[in-house]
């Protein structure tokens, strides 16, 4: 059996190669075919890429709702049309004397529920195509707005016309938007000239490997970790050993089949279905209505049941 197989890795994704060109490599040095990315990083970004393997491929979904942290360079008094320092210039304006204190004003109202337009260079999909190859023509493609939320912005340094700064935020934040509309609330162009994705859930960039050491003598140099552990995070419970093996049958568990529960349940989030072993049988999701309520297994049972009752 492969040892890379059924597991998430944390890649340090290096400046230049796209997330696919990652994930190519990845394949190469591995052996394995099945084999997927939790959120594309630009090919100007660095930092935190999870790659799955396997049946852990299944739990994607799971990885790229995770809250995620990024440090980034803004340029204020210039606009690219790729919104970072690879696109041309289309705007420029002199920058004044800014106060730290000021900027820091302006990141600090994105906090919180923000409606966020991404770059028209970006891969979001309209009308079944990239936005990017209908910009590359020469298309203003009618961007859809998206509702994101931003958790903290902060400020690290201010070194005018430079700006280092660090956000955390939801799944679909674009930065390259987000530094352009810091710019537009300070009146003033800008674009991103850095980007590292620092964090991903409880994934650092400490213990990422980097992308350019991907080779097929890295041996165990590569950590991996297993989906019991990689799922951590979620909240879960516990199943009797009668209910394990009704569970692999498709018989409905009951409240009276839960041995405990792990951290906080809450309706529609995802949940850990585990034997009293800790292995993992199922993931799930818990809410009102009955088309909703489903667990899901992202490990070697291929198997639906209803969770209404749990």
């Amino acid at each position: 059996m492969n040892p890379f197989d059924n597991k998430l890795f944390v890649i340090n994704k290096a400046p230049g190669p796209t997330s696919f060109d990652v994930v190519t490599q990845f394949r190469r040095a591995t052996g394995l075919r099945k084999v997927g990315h939790t959120g594309t990083l630009d090919p100007l970004a660095r930092g935190i890429l999870l790659i799955c393997t396997g049946r852990a491929t299944r739990a994607v979904e799971h990885f790229m709702d995770l809250k995620k942290t990024y440090e980034f360079e803004v340029m204020l008094g210039v606009e690219t049309s790729t919104l970072d320092c690879e696109g041309e210039v289309v705007r420029e304006a002199a920058v004044p004397d800014l106060s730290p204190d000021a900027i820091v004003d302006a990141a600090r109202r994105f906090v919180g529920d923000y409606e966020l337009t991404p770059p028209k260079y970006s891969a979001v999909k309209l009308d079944g195509e990239r936005m990017y190859v209908a910009a590359r023509r020469g298309e203003e493609p009618d961007v859809p707005v998206r509702q994101v939320k931003i958790y903290s912005f902060d400020i690290l340094s201010v070194d005018l016309p430079r700006v280092r700064c660090s956000v955390e935020c939801s799944r679909g934040t674009y930065v390259r938007s987000l530094a352009k509309d810091l710019g537009a609330a300070l009146d003033l162009p800008a674009h991103i000239t850095e980007l590292a994705r620092t964090h991903v859930g409880p994934f650092s960039l400490e213990s990422a490997f980097p992308s350019q050491e991907l080779t097929r003598d890295m041996g165990d140099r590569l950590q991996s970790h297993d989906l019991e552990q990689a799922l951590s995070f979620l909240p879960g419970i516990v199943l009797n050993s009668r209910s394990r093996r009704g569970l692999m049958f498709g018989v409905l568990p009951g409240s009276q089949d839960v041995v405990r529960t792990i951290g906080q349940l809450g309706e529609d989030r995802p949940v850990r279905i585990l034997d009293e072993a800790g292995s993992l049988l199922a993931v799930g999701r818990r809410g009102e209505g009955e088309g909703r309520n489903r667990l899901t297994l992202v490990d070697s049972y291929r198997l639906l049941v209803d969770a209404e009752s749990l």
